[in-house]
């Protein structure tokens, strides 16, 4: 025998490998994932337990403006952080007074005394999209050292459309609310119905935006509220884990950024608040819905000559555009800077009618309804301005 034969002979039998059984792969992967989770929840209790808690409101608003209207201690009273529109009302709230309003909302979030759930056969629904003129703002009006003391039948137009569609219409089940909330634009109006219109199923929709799209920031509303998949679930992850909400401080406190403080723009631009428009008219046609759009009250153009003109022109193109789509568009002359110094008695300051004011765009926008047949065979007529 050759000496290589033989060494070939003499070498140990080699045993083939054996692949472990996929059964216990997986269990394998679930235990190091088990692990990783179990890790994360002990981060999180412990974050919880020995940490001051960070607001998810006071990540989200950003800008200086935003700040000013909605995170201020002083203002802050009666919001919360919102993953998609980056604020939004509490839920159940209970007669609260909030910058001399007085207010409750629902648990659903929305400023109103019942719960917004599905909507039951055979009733009629109005949802009133808008920013804080829809919303109410001090409507009715409260001094907060007598917050009991207020005139109860001072309500915001929706409640008013409500009270009086249910009075001439008994037996019939009709809801009117806003959905609508201080400092909104139509950027987060339209990603709210987006979200929400499927659900809520309107048979009415009256948008109104204006001052908020026009007014000025650091950062335009396309770039400091981000509507894509990315910068929502950032914000979910903040809203919903306090050791994710630390981390994100920490960070942001090591690397401050200016936010373009040198180049103030409006938060919506004109083209971009047509076009929000235009896809708000498009949502609600597209479920069979009826759009009617109102226009943005604004008191007088000698307070403020340059915030007037521009509110003229937001006006001015939102009524050729909602013509030239033939959607039912209400422009009260009273409720603008056309009919100033004598408009004087439906506002108590620049932006936001008082309750007079209230009183009369309810009572066109019946008119406007009852003209256009808006809303079928239903009674409209009666209301009293």
């Amino acid at each position: 025998m050759s000496e290589s034969a033989a060494t070939t002979l003499n070498l140990p039998e080699q045993k083939p490998r054996t692949r472990i059984p996929l059964r216990r792969r997986l269990i394998y992967i679930s235990l190091i994932y088990v692990v990783f989770l179990l890790l994360l929840c002990g981060i999180e209790i412990l974050t919880r337990f020995t940490m001051t808690p960070v607001s998810s409101l006071d990540l989200f608003v950003s800008t200086p403006q935003q700040k000013m209207q909605v995170a201020d201690p002083a203002q802050a009273g009666i919001f919360e952080g919102d993953p998609l529109l980056l604020w939004r009302l509490k839920p159940n709230l209970n007669h609260v007074v909030w910058d001399f309003t007085v207010l409750s909302t629902n648990s659903q979030h929305f400023r109103a005394d019942y719960p917004i759930v599905e909507k039951p056969a055979g009733t009629l629904r109005v949802i009133c999209l808008g920013d804080s003129v829809t919303f109410g703002y001090r409507v009715p009006a409260v001094w907060p050292d007598r917050p009991t003391e207020y005139d109860h039948e001072s309500l915001p137009f929706p409640m008013l459309l409500e009270k009086h569609l249910r009075s001439v219409n008994p037996g019939r089940k009709i809801e009117v609310f806003p959905m609508a909330v201080p400092g909104y634009t139509s950027h987060q109006g339209l990603a709210w119905l987006q979200r929400d219109i499927n659900q809520l199923q309107p048979d009415m929709v009256i948008a109104s935006f204006g001052w908020n799209d026009a007014s000025f920031s650091n950062v335009a509303d396309r770039e400091a509220i981000r509507m894509d998949f990315y910068p929502v679930a950032v914000r979910w992850l903040i809203d919903h884990s306090q050791a994710f909400a630390h981390a994100t401080q920490w960070l942001r406190s090591g690397n401050p950024t200016s936010q373009g403080q040198t180049h103030p723009v409006p938060r919506v631009s004109q083209l971009e608040y047509l076009n929000n428009f235009s896809r708000i008219v498009d949502l609600v046609r597209s479920r069979g819905a009826v759009i009617v759009v109102v226009a943005a009250p604004y008191r007088d153009a000698a307070t403020n000559p340059p915030e007037a003109e521009l509110m003229k022109q937001y006006r001015a193109t939102l009524r050729a555009n909602m013509k030239e789509q033939k959607v039912p568009y209400l422009e009260v002359l009273e409720l603008t800077e056309a009919a100033s110094p004598a408009n004087g008695g439906f506002f108590d300051e620049l932006i936001h009618p008082n309750n007079m004011g209230h009183r009369l765009l309810a009572s066109e926008l019946l008119k406007l309804m009852e003209k256009e047949r808006l809303l079928g065979d239903l009674n409209v007529a009666g209301f009293e301005p």
